[in-house]
């Protein structure tokens, strides 16, 4: 086994082969495969952050969703309320515009009630004095004055 000097200059030439690729090959091969690597790390943060502010949003959503129907439950029963109030106002006031119409009309019978009242008075008195004077006029026996005073009051109450 001899060493010669072809195999030394080849131990020198590898040796410096290695030399150069670890500087000038493996060192920026490893800082790039360092920088990809922290790039996905990057990106996987990224996309849990964006699933984690997803989930708030959807819970804020959910929130805001559950707000706006109590409010909207709300509103309707405030509106529900108001809907009753208006329907037993107008029935208020049509029981006491009802009221007032028969009110007005029990008066108005009872003012013709009255006028026909003094109206057969009148009438009445006027038969009682046409017979009067009929009898007053002619003396007669008292057959004849109740025959009289039947007749009057028979025309007369038949003329009303």
């Amino acid at each position: 086994m001899s060493i010669d000097l072809t195999f030394i200059g080849q131990i020198v030439v590898f040796l410096a082969l290695v030399y150069l690729m670890r500087k000038h090959l493996f060192g920026p091969m490893s800082e790039l495969m360092a920088a990809r690597a922290q790039k996905i790390a990057d990106g996987l943060a990224a996309a849990d952050a964006g699933t984690q502010a997803r989930a708030v949003a959807e819970a804020e959503i959910a929130e805001q969703m559950k707000e706006a129907r109590v409010k909207a439950s709300e509103i309707l029963a405030s509106a529900e309320k108001r809907a009753a109030e208006i329907n037993e106002e107008a029935l208020l006031k049509a029981r006491t515009e009802g009221e007032g119409i028969v009110d007005a009309a029990r008066e108005e019978i009872s003012a013709e009630l009255g006028r026909a009242r003094q109206a057969l008075r009148e009438e009445v008195a006027d038969i009682a004095m046409l017979a009067a004077e009929r009898v007053v006029e002619t003396e007669l026996d008292a057959k004849r004055h109740a025959e009289l005073i039947d007749g009057i009051v028979s025309t007369g109450f038949g003329n009303a």
